[in-house]
């Protein structure tokens, strides 16, 4: 009798254990999922010397070991946001019978704050520093910390440099991305960037860089071509009445829409804003539309073409580099997901230009 007992009380210490191991198992597989999916957070807040930077964390938007592949049988892709009769900038990238394959990478959730801009580059160029209130503007950002401003008054020499050195404080020097010579021995510096020397970018390296332009307008549609998102005018959000943004009529200068993902000329009040005040995307990132002006890695050529492309960085050459995002300076239509900013010239800051930072996986 008590052999039966104490072998049936096993029996069930057992059955326990397993569900007990089992129910481990399934969470942490789910926690592992969880921390690989577009949109989970890949690297929360920078620290450096032991203090941390708020809003500087990493989202996930293709996971490591995946690929993106971005191909459209039509115009559906931007037809619903900027009308036939646009040019060719108002597109994005991502048209007609255009193949684009892109591999893993993250996103600074955030475009670089005046914070660890200036922790990192040793300076604080901004227009809109805290130190210029009254003397260079004059709206006063209530409950805003100003120092979490968006870095602006930056010019893509600056936002390449910053890259490295915030790879070097942060990782290796051998993970930087931007170098001087083609055996990628000597790592691009803030020397060579007041020579308006050009880097050479080595697609292999893990460190800190800037978008391509391709990667930059699939993260800011959500990054899935199957979702309601990617149809949309602003990043996480459509026009207030699914209009387009453009036509040979008129252009959209406010929308209400925007007005909770975003800052522009309509509710910026003539300044820049701490980053993430606004809505993210579906991806959770913020400001991706207005805020800044965002540099990318590419240089801009005037015209898309049909054809396949994997990880593209844009034309081999060039006067002007991409800028994508709209600004607070610029009206509602200016903010949209496929407007292509050209006339830019990367040895020239202004107070509309900022970036954010990426790295592959």
């Amino acid at each position: 009798m008590r052999t039966s007992i104490k072998k049936r009380y096993i029996q069930i210490c057992i059955i326990i254990m397993s569900v007990f191991a089992i129910a481990f198992l399934v969470n942490k597989s789910l926690l592992m999922s969880n921390r690989t999916n577009p949109g989970a957070i890949q690297k929360t807040n920078v620290f450096i010397d032991n203090i941390e930077y708020n809003k500087t964390s990493e989202v996930i938007v293709i996971p490591r070991h995946k690929k993106a592949i971005i191909y459209a049988s039509d115009n559906s892709y931007w037809n619903s946001i900027v009308s036939e009769s646009a040019g060719e900038d108002w597109r994005g990238v991502f048209i007609k019978k255009r193949k684009v394959t892109l591999g893993s990478f993250c996103m600074a959730q955030h475009p670089v704050t005046q914070e660890l801009f200036t922790k990192i580059m040793g300076y604080n160029p901004c227009y809109f520093k805290k130190e210029n209130f009254n003397i260079k503007y004059s709206y006063n950002c209530i409950e805003e910390n100003p120092d979490l401003r968006p870095a602006d008054t930056i010019s893509w020499f600056d936002a390449i440099v910053f890259c490295n050195k915030l790879t070097i404080q942060t990782m290796k020097p051998s993970d930087c991305v931007y170098y001087v010579d083609s055996s990628f021995n000597n790592v691009y510096t803030l020397d060579d960037a007041r020579k308006s020397i050009i880097p050479i970018y080595n697609k292999k390296k893990k460190g800190y860089r800037l978008p391509t332009e391709a990667e930059w307008e699939f993260a800011a549609r959500g990054g899935d071509t199957t979702k309601d998102d990617w149809y949309y005018a602003f990043s996480g959000t459509n026009t207030i009445n699914n209009q387009v943004v453009i036509n040979t009529k008129q252009h959209l200068f406010t929308d209400a829409n925007l007005d909770n993902y975003g800052w522009y000329r309509g509710n910026s009040n003539g300044v820049t804003h701490e980053v993430g005040k606004k809505l993210p995307n579906t991806l959770g990132l913020y400001d991706m539309s207005g805020g800044i002006w965002e540099w990318l890695y590419d240089w801009y050529d005037n015209s898309v073409y049909e054809e396949k492309l994997i990880n593209p960085s844009g034309s081999q050459n060039g006067t002007d580099r991409v800028l994508r995002g709209g600004s607070w300076a610029d009206d509602a239509y200016a903010s949209c997901v496929t407007r292509r900013f050209h006339n830019a010239h990367p040895y020239i800051p202004h107070y509309f230009f900022g970036f954010r930072y990426c790295r592959s996986l």
